[in-house]
């Protein structure tokens, strides 16, 4: 027993050994404002962290990670690529975005409505180290004829491991070229926070009068690598991993056709899901559904 203990104590020496801490914090650099929820990746790797409310940002991490390259990105905000090193200990100003508003058109109000994608079987949790974002690509069809803008979002989650946590709800357009998700539709930074064990989040995006595009859009769940939603940790010899709350559902859906749903952000780019070349998979997608209205 004792030399048990030893030994468990002498590996966990080790671990710890070969950790160093990353810090650092993110301002606005026009309003000096904290930049909140910003996601901070070690590319090529599934290694990374969100900052927090106060902008600021900590890990541990190996130090042969400081020789690598950082993608730090945030919503309204530019993507910037920064040497690990040279971010470490230190504050980035991170130049927000010019976003142009586009011209409103007044219509007659019809109250009319539908849901795309209803939740009506088993969700299953799905677990992902390293995935920063999940997309679910809805496209436009028939139904849109009278109702095309997006009045209610629906995030379905596993009751396992879903402690109190914050997510963020994003909506992309569709890149006509790569079919990948591309700009932000939603010009709001929109964290929800979800209670232990609630299986549904229904988040109203009516008041942003987002139309649906002719290619479709994606609605994405956006994981937040904060100390707030941490539930769990794994150390090992060679890396010390965190997971986090909460878990997005999947759920298996009646596509008479079925199309390439579900996609990742994970390692500083958008990708398809492998699920997607998988027959007995195709019908399975995030569990998100889509309300829209005229």
């Amino acid at each position: 027993m004792k030399k048990s203990l030893v030994f468990f104590l002498f590996i966990s020496i080790q671990v710890l050994a070969q950790q160093v801490p990353f810090k650092g914090k993110l301002l606005d650099a026009k309003t000096k404002e904290a930049v909140v929820y910003a996601n901070i990746s070690f590319l090529e790797t599934t290694k990374g962290i969100s900052s927090t409310e106060d902008g600021t940002f900590f890990m541990n991490i190996h130090p042969k990670y400081l020789n690598g390259k950082i993608h730090i990105s945030c919503l309204n905000y530019k993507d910037t690529i920064v040497n690990a090193s040279s971010l470490n200990n230190r504050i980035l100003y991170m130049q927000p975005k010019q976003n142009v508003l586009e011209e409103v058109v007044l219509k007659k109000k019809v109250n009319r409505s539908f849901v795309k994608d209803k939740v009506k079987k088993r969700v299953h949790g799905v677990h992902s180290a390293g995935m920063r974002m999940m997309a679910k690509y809805f496209p436009k069809d028939k139904k849109n004829k009278y109702c095309n803008y997006l009045s209610k979002v629906t995030l379905y989650f596993s009751k396992r491991n879903n402690k109190k946590s914050k997510f963020r709800v994003r909506i992309f357009s569709k890149d006509e070229k790569t079919g990948l998700p591309k700009d932000d539709l939603l010009q709001v930074n929109l964290p929800v926070t979800i209670k232990e064990k609630q299986i549904a989040v229904t988040v109203d995006v009516s008041a942003y009068d987002i139309e649906m595009p002719k290619n479709g859009l994606f609605i994405a769940f956006e994981k937040l690598f904060i100390p707030f939603n941490e539930y769990a940790k794994k150390q090992t010899e060679s890396k010390n991993d965190v997971f986090y709350a909460p878990v997005i559902g999947f759920t298996k859906y009646r596509y008479r056709k079925p199309k390439e749903r579900t996609y990742y952000f994970v390692k500083g780019n958008w990708r398809k899901s492998a699920l997607n070349e998988v027959r007995r998979f195709k019908s399975y997608a995030p569990a998100i559904s889509l309300t829209l209205t005229n």
